[in-house]
């Protein structure tokens, strides 16, 4: 797969509020590797010998490319003034699990007239859909937000945000939003984690499964590798991607909440793999994970196995990464939304629609979408629970709802994988009340 670099002309800062259109293809350096000015390194690394860098593996039958990185650059006063910096920025600021993704293309910026916030949003119709929150200096949050009301009742707009945190309401509160929970995100504590013990009995034995079947994991870093090694690497990461798609209801890959590989830069993101044949065979599973307040967090938002992979590739792979981010000093790791989780008491003023039609879902798309197996393999992680919201203004309404689920992807099915599915859980409903009955 070609790399190659389409440069845009930097923005200009202007004394207006304004909203711009994405930029795409940021291409900014990794984290790992060293500016070319004096600025420190935005992310702290460990030298620790547990550490390991997938050397990029000969795939000759795949396309090979080359491409260019540039490093990334502070812009004065933390003021958002080019793409470089715009990604940066994110990186600085951005403190939820899909904050990062405002780097993605095809999104929408509202900047403040300082540009010293801004807010990373989708549209459809008269519909404006934030995701990442207030990507902004906790004392800009309120300025940035009042700027962006006027903005949105100046065009006669319909907002929502998405998975914002208890810490947060007060400021959407003040400026009229309508508050309603839709789901808790699960966060691992690494500083008190010791993997020992009964409670991570389940993930040791996935672990030691998956070395004993030949697995090893890697951290992969592009700017690392020669252009050529790195464009077979991401050739087969986005041929595991599609392969575990095939098995999926959706048509194509979730989108909004979940980040793409195949048309944007990996940028600040990290790159986790695994490997069999004990490190020198093919790619069976990935992990990307999305940086959180300049890297003092970071969450496990894309992951992905081959359909054929060793059972438990994907735990084997967070357990890995776990205990590297863990030997970095990295605090917290949020691993993204289980949505419709703790919504059993109402909110005051909530919506009904969010709370209804996630209850819906869990009752009776659990069969197709698998919720709750996906809540039961994060909780083996033995995370404790935050709150995440929906912020509306002036409320949730069924346009709102229907615009969302459209930005999201749900409608957008794979018929014959949903049959299929409906009809392999059916089987297994079937055969786990046989062994019941002759229990």
């Amino acid at each position: 797969m070609s790399q190659g670099v389409t440069r845009r002309k930097p923005p200009i800062a202007t004394s207006d509020t304004v909203e711009r259109a994405p930029m795409t293809n940021l291409h900014i350096a990794s984290p790992h590797a060293t500016p070319a000015t004096t600025t420190p390194n935005p992310v702290s690394r460990s030298n620790g010998g547990y550490r390991r860098v997938d050397p990029g593996i000969p795939r000759p039958e795949l396309v090979t490319g080359g491409g260019t990185k540039l490093a990334p650059v502070r812009s004065p006063a933390g003021i958002i003034g080019t793409e470089q910096s715009l990604e940066q920025f994110v990186f600085e600021h951005g403190q939820y699990f899909d904050s990062y993704l405002a780097t993605e293309p095809d999104r929408l910026y509202f900047f403040s007239t300082r540009q010293r916030g801004l807010i990373s949003y989708v549209r459809r119709g008269r519909y404006a859909l934030v995701g990442g929150g207030l990507i902004a200096p906790e004392s800009h949050k309120d300025e940035l937000l009042g700027q962006f009301v006027e903005h949105v009742k100046r065009h006669n707009l319909h907002v929502a945000f998405h998975n914002i945190g208890d810490e947060d309401l007060p400021v959407y509160r003040k400026h009229g939003f309508q508050v309603t929970k839709w789901g808790e995100e699960p966060v691992v504590d690494l500083g008190s984690c010791t993997w020992g013990g009964k409670p991570f009995e389940w993930v040791r034995r996935q672990t030691n499964f998956c070395q004993r079947h030949g697995l090893a994991a890697f951290e992969v870093r592009p700017e690392e590798l020669e252009p050529e090694q790195w464009a077979r690497t991401l050739a087969e990461v986005l041929e595991v991607a599609a392969e575990s798609l095939s098995r999926k209801p959706q048509a194509e890959e979730m989108k909004f909440f979940e980040g793409r590989i195949d048309t944007h830069d990996l940028g600040l993101r990290r790159l986790f793999i695994a490997r069999s044949s004990h490190g020198a065979g093919r790619i069976e599973g990935f992990v990307v994970c999305n940086p959180i307040l300049g890297g003092t967090k970071w969450a496990t938002e894309l992951y992905r196995h081959r359909l054929d992979s060793v059972r438990g590739t994907v735990a084997f792979l967070f357990h890995h990464i776990l205990q590297q981010l863990q030997a970095e000093g990295v605090r917290q790791v949020p691993m993204c939304l289980d949505p419709g989780r703790g919504l059993e008491t109402p909110m005051p003023g909530d919506s009904f629609l969010i709370r209804g039609g996630l209850h819906y879902g869990s009752k009776y798309l659990g069969g197709i979408f698998d919720f709750a197996g996906v809540q039961h393999f994060k909780s083996r992680f033995r995370p404790r629970y935050e709150n995440r919201y929906v912020c509306a203004l002036p409320k949730v309404s069924f346009g709102s709802v229907i615009a969302f689920l459209r930005v999201f992807g749900v409608f957008n099915l794979n018929l014959g994988n949903v049959a299929r599915i409906m009809v392999e859980r059916a089987r297994k409903r079937v055969a786990r009340k046989t062994l019941s009955d002759n229990a």
